[in-house]
């Protein structure tokens, strides 16, 4: 048996053996921090096409135990088999095997699976070339760019129970576990349990259950803290991979979740989904999702990250997965997911996070915008303050309550000026304002909005701090009022302002 060739993979007969596989790799320095320094690239990422794989094959030619894993885990590289056997001792290549880590071949060996160390988790999932097998329906994904936008953008309370929706292999549950009494991972791909059980016995972790399912069928009359879930979000005619195609029309597999998740959270509970939705000619996306959640008991957030016409969004998705179609083939393909696309009065799509937030006691509220270019480290603190920002909002819908209020500016404001060089020495060409941790928000700014920004210190009340601004503009307070007013907002909104 190849590790390819079943899913029942992934079960020592010694339970001891995921200590020793662990021991094994930690001990010779294969972790994500150490790698990208023992073999001079920045990160892990960079370790990706042809052009690169000699120069890393020589830096690797030590024949220490951690080149050998690099080069058979991350390069992909054929190994010698002694040298395999040195790195892995104290286990024995024949456990290895059977396990379905890795095959030989004459007198090499190649790995069956990734191995892929992230974060302080050591994972492990398909190899690209299963895309090419009869497994392929069954191909379970690793780290990828959204793997790590929703981890990045994941919140980290405390959580009583936690579910994993599409848990793939397994690694937003994993990375849950720390603030997670007990975790769930629920996927329909049994292919993708036996990854992410294994995933969480290798990295000692005892509080996830792994079960097999489709979305919240196998957690009937369950409830949760939060709910994470990166689903098989794109938007395709077809149904040849679990991991990308839903099999429903269009976006139906996120309005699906969004409606179905209100009974599966706990009140004040969070659902987060990293999502693809279709954008309809003449149709503005904020008010089709808004349709969405009527009447289900959740505050909302959607972020949009970036958008895609429907020729560039095809485009992509076929080549993920078909890497090795002749042009002929992708070409037909294109164009039926074109014609698809064009029954379907689809413009563009946009991807992003839903961030839903259970409170069915009170009127919902519903907020949708643009996500900010950059994103400095872990957000989810950031993300779940974006919320209570909201709610302090709805208390202050009225100019004149606003203003009685006393604010304080984020520690993590910045001011930045440009200048150039003029007849009068330096003039002044632009003027911003980001947030440098979390969510970095940025944005214009001028003199006068900067210095009521700074002199929100907690002390004094909103008006008083406008109408110091209007003096220094030479106009009255009443002609500035309901423009400071929508900026503050707007600055209270993306976290630059905050209640005292």
């Amino acid at each position: 048996m190849t590790g390819i060739q079943n899913h029942t993979l992934f079960s020592f007969q010694d339970p001891e053996d995921f200590r020793r596989l662990k021991d094994v790799f930690e001990s010779t320095g294969y972790t994500e921090a150490n790698i990208p320094r023992s073999i001079g690239v920045k990160e892990l990422s960079a370790i990706q096409g042809h052009n690169i794989t000699p120069l890393l094959l020589h830096r690797t030619d030590r024949g220490t135990p951690l080149d050998t894993f690099i080069r058979l885990f991350l390069i992909k590289a054929p190994c010698g088999i002694e040298a395999v056997r040195r790195a892995i001792r104290p286990m024995k290549l024949e456990t290895w095997m059977k396990v379905g880590l890795v095959r030989i071949k004459k007198t090499s060996v190649t790995a069956a699976v990734e191995l892929l160390p992230y974060k302080d988790l050591l994972l492990a999932f398909d190899l690209p070339e299963v895309l090419n097998t009869p497994l392929k329906q069954n191909y379970v994904m690793g780290v990828g760019s959204s793997t790590i936008t929703l981890a990045n953008l994941t919140i980290r309370r405390d959580s009583h129970r936690t579910l994993d929706l599409g848990c793939g292999s397994g690694i937003h549950g994993l990375l849950a576990s720390p603030h997670s009494k007990r975790v769930v991972g629920v996927d329909l791909n049994s292919r993708a349990v036996a990854f992410a059980t294994f995933n969480s016995k290798l990295n000692h972790i005892s509080n996830m259950d792994c079960v097999q399912g489709d979305l919240f069928q196998p957690v009937t009359n369950q409830t949760f803290d939060l709910v994470v879930t990166n689903p098989p979000f794109v938007i395709s005619p077809e149904t040849r991979y679990i991991y990308r195609d839903s099999g429903m029309q269009a976006d139906q597999i996120t309005r699906k979740i969004v409606q179905q998740v209100p009974d599966f959270l706990n009140e004040g509970g969070f659902c987060q989904i990293l999502c693809n939705w279709v954008v309809k000619t003449g149709q503005n996306w904020h008010e089709r999702l808004k349709k969405w959640f009527e009447n289900i008991g959740c505050d909302v957030w959607v972020m949009c990250s970036e958008t895609d016409d429907a020729v560039a969004y095809a485009t992509k998705w076929i080549r993920h997965t078909e890497f090795n179609d002749q042009e002929m083939d992708f070409s037909k393909r294109f164009q039926q997911w074109m014609t698809y696309y064009e029954d379907l009065g689809v413009e563009s799509f946009a991807a992003g996070l839903i961030t839903m937030r259970k409170s069915g006691n009170r009127a919902n509220w519903f907020r949708a915008d643009d996500s900010p270019e950059k994103m400095e480290g872990p957000c989810g603190d950031y993300v779940e303050n974006g919320f209570e920002l909201r709610d302090f909002l709805e208390t202050v819908k009225n100019d004149g309550t606003l203003l009685n209020t006393v604010l304080r500016h984020s520690p993590d404001i910045r001011l930045e000026e440009r200048f150039k060089p003029s007849e009068l020495g330096w003039k002044t060409t632009d003027s911003y304002i980001y947030l440098s941790k979390g969510l970095a928000y940025k944005g214009n700014s001028d003199t006068y909005m900067a210095n009521l920004i700074i002199n929100c210190d907690g002390q004094k009340p909103l008006k008083d701090l406008i109408k110091h601004m209007a003096i220094s503009l030479g106009v009255s307070t009443d002609k500035i009022i309901p423009t400071a007013c929508q900026l503050i907002r707007k600055l209270l909104e993306q976290g630059f302002l905050l209640p005292k």
